[in-house]
């Protein structure tokens, strides 16, 4: 919309709050109830809860210190913070768990008191530290778990560095146990034989053949410690991860690839608390670290291979010299024996056992390197450290019941406006005016409340006109009492509803009001007939003569109303037994008259739908100003359609919340294929408490005017 100074006018459309009110406000009691109960639920639940203490330790994981070489170089471990994120994992390991539970058993712990996923770990944010945290009724047992966990981690971490330690020192004393027991042999086969042959001189025949034999003990020997070497070397590279190969972490190449790595995901890390990972930028980086990820994991992968392969050609290449040489040297010792010269034979095993002393000396200095290697690494200098201890908790954790209240007190609402609400979707059924125009597409003339509405109940002065004597006594208003509750109390809040729709049907017509109205509903006992008796005294209050005809020759009840009998009336004069002054009756109400239905005949449709109906109803108004007709329920009765023929309009009275939608919709449809006009929908027994605070005003207008005349008189 666009104003004169072509200044746009901003439409504000307001929330209907009126609206769902009146959904909400008969049904307020499901709410509340729901709400109590799952606050209360929810409130014994945390009352039955045990107390849970929880106690926290801080430990610091630092970069790998590589001990065996004795350097003061750290492992590189900025690639995804991989050795860091792996000790988290291992700290939520099952073993690690499992290993905790097991010690924590030696010390009588009922592990009924700990809480089943009790443990948190928490590292700190650009930190090496981590924070461990149990959760245990029994504050002494979750400070326990905590300090256990510290123990057997670092303890774990221990083990696992010293693993490539112990596989080359249990290779080495192996091969020195073997030793000892082949030169204690040969020993006492030297010791022997020498004493049983009494040997004292070599000749220098013999002295050639020995040092021969000596050289080639002695490259044999130096090939067995080549051997040992290599071999060793070779199993401790089987026992490492390609990224503890100490050529790959000093691989230039590989630690450049590693530090922009590092770079990018600090970048990442910085740029994801602004950015989304679906940004072009966000892609970039993630796609940089992907492909540095993939080509350090080849590098040194392909670097790790080739040093692996290159160890153990090395070693397979060094036993084959050992045993090539082995080879010459027993054939060299084949010569000896050959000679039958007992003094080689006795110099040759002198040189074995000296050669053998040789190697179990080597080996025995390698094994106590390996050996102080492994007790460095078991002297407890890892580099995982207990920063904090964690200490008995004195009070217990908050257990959340502020929160889970709150919570429950939502639920409920939302699950008690939910069911109002999939009621009310479900209810097919027109509850307010404006429910009318929507369905029907008629206008709703207007509304009378319920009967059964203590809000609108209350003393009435009563005429008592039964024995024609005009006395009046003050009596309790009663549900019955609706029928002519216009007469008795007109300043009653039910005379005012339908003095409204008095003035709705006065102005329905822009030509001139309707003077013959057929009132009928879609299904019996929705109200029609007080509706008639009413709305025609509402008519004699503007001084009218009005009259009310009985068209419903099935089921009658005007005559029991106004107290008159029904011996003569409509039917009577339709079948012409009857005078057309005979019909028509004065009540005791002035200005009102009544057309009793008459005797129920057999073919009531067939009377009504003649020339008598048509002028009769002329007749009547010559002598009246209105005519109602009280005609049967529109579905399954004929009568209706026909009545609503002889009338200027048909006012349509429906149950507020109790006829269906459907069965509406069929008599509104009914009218329609015969072109029946229909003047407006009379909503009745409708429910006060839906009605909305906007329309009060106009509801309780009689009702405070008739307290103030009460006041003033």
């Amino acid at each position: 919309m666009i104003h004169e100074d072509n200044q746009p006018i901003i439409s504000e459309e307001k929330f209907p709050f009126d609206k769902y009110w009146r959904i909400i406000k008969p049904k307020l009691h499901i709410v509340i109830f729901i709400t109590l109960f799952m606050v209360i639920g929810a409130w014994i639940k945390e009352s039955l809860k045990t107390p849970m203490y929880n106690a926290t330790g801080l430990l610091m994981i630092e970069p790998e210190r590589d001990i065996i070489n004795f350097g003061n170089t750290y492992r590189f471990y900025g690639y995804r913070n991989e050795y860091f994120n792996t000790q988290i994992k291992i700290l939520n390991s099952r073993s690690l768990s499992k290993a905790v539970m097991e010690e924590m058993v030696l010390y009588g712990v009922d592990f009924s008191k700990v809480s089943i996923g009790g443990m948190s770990v928490s590292p700190i944010e650009d930190t090496r530290l981590v924070y461990i945290s149990y959760m245990a009724s029994d504050p002494e047992v979750a400070a326990k778990l905590v300090n256990t966990l510290f123990e057997k981690i670092i303890e774990f971490n221990i083990n696992i560095k010293t693993k490539s330690s112990k596989q080359a020192t249990e290779f080495i004393s192996k091969q020195i146990k073997n030793l000892r027991i082949n030169l204690a042999q040969k020993e006492r086969e030297l010791q022997e034989y020498g004493k049983r042959k009494g040997l004292f001189y070599l000749s220098q025949r013999d002295s050639t053949v020995v040092e021969k034999f000596s050289d080639l003990n002695k490259a044999y020997t130096n090939t067995q410690i080549d051997r040992v070497n290599k071999q060793a070397g070779y199993e401790e590279l089987k026992g490492r991860s390609f990224e503890d190969y100490s050529q790959v972490k000093q691989n230039q190449l590989i630690n450049s690839f590693k530090s922009n790595y590092s770079a990018l995901e600090t970048d990442y890390k910085k740029k994801s608390q602004i950015f989304k990972e679906s940004y072009p930028t966000m892609k970039q980086i993630k796609s940089q670290m992907e492909t540095l990820k993939e080509r350090i994991q080849y590098e040194t992968r392909d670097i790790a291979m080739k040093i692996f392969k290159e160890a153990k050609n090395d070693y397979q290449s060094a036993l084959k010299k050992e045993k090539s040489l082995l080879a010459l040297l027993n054939e060299q010792k084949g010569v000896m024996v050959g000679s039958n010269a007992d003094a080689i034979y006795y110099n040759s095993l002198n040189i074995e056992v000296k050669n053998m002393r040789v190697l179990l000396d080597y080996l025995g200095k390698r094994q106590k390197e390996s050996l102080l290697s492994s007790k460095t690494e078991q002297s407890g200098m890892s580099n995982i450290r207990v920063i904090d201890k964690a200490e008995i908790p004195y009070s217990p954790v908050s257990s959340g019941k502020r929160k889970t209240l709150i919570m429950a007190f939502i639920l409920g609402i939302s699950i008690g406006l939910g069911l109002i609400f999939l009621a009310d979707y479900l209810d097919r059924t027109i509850k307010m005016p404006e429910d009318v125009r929507a369905l029907l597409g008629v206008p709703a003339l207007g509304i009378v409340f319920s009967s059964k509405d203590k809000s609108y109940r209350s003393f009435y002065y009563y005429y008592d006109y039964k024995y024609g004597k005009k006395e009046y006594s003050k009596k309790k208003f009663e549900p019955k009492d609706i029928e002519l509750i216009n007469f008795i109390d007109p300043e009653c809040q039910f005379s005012e509803s339908y003095r409204s729709i008095r003035t709705s049907i006065l102005l329905s017509s822009v030509e001139h009001a309707p003077r013959i109205i057929t009132i009928t509903s879609s299904v019996p006992q929705e109200g029609k007939t007080a509706t008639i008796v009413n709305l025609a005294v509402s008519f004699c209050q503007l001084g009218k003569k009005v009259l009310i005809l009985d068209g419903d020759m099935r089921k009658p009840r005007m005559h029991n109303i106004f107290n008159k009998k029904n011996t003569i009336g409509l039917s009577s004069y339709l079948v012409g037994r009857v005078k057309f002054s005979q019909i028509v009756q004065t009540t005791h109400i002035p200005n009102l008259f009544l057309v009793p239905s008459g005797p129920i005949p057999p073919n009531p449709a067939e009377l009504i739908d003649s020339e008598i109906m048509k002028n009769m109803l002329k007749k009547l108004l010559e002598i009246v100003d209105f005519v109602f007709i009280d005609s049967p329920p529109l579905i399954g009765i004929v009568d209706t359609i026909i009545l609503g023929k002889h009338s200027d309009g048909v006012v349509l009275v429906i149950w507020a919340g109790k006829t269906k939608n459907e069965l509406i919709e069929k008599a509104k449809i009914e009218l329609d294929q015969f072109n029946i006009r229909t003047l407006g929908v009379i909503l009745n027994k409708v429910n006060f408490k839906k009605i909305s605070s906007s329309d009060m005003y106009s509801y309780q207008y009689g009702y405070r005017y008739k307290e103030d005349e009460e006041a003033r008189g």
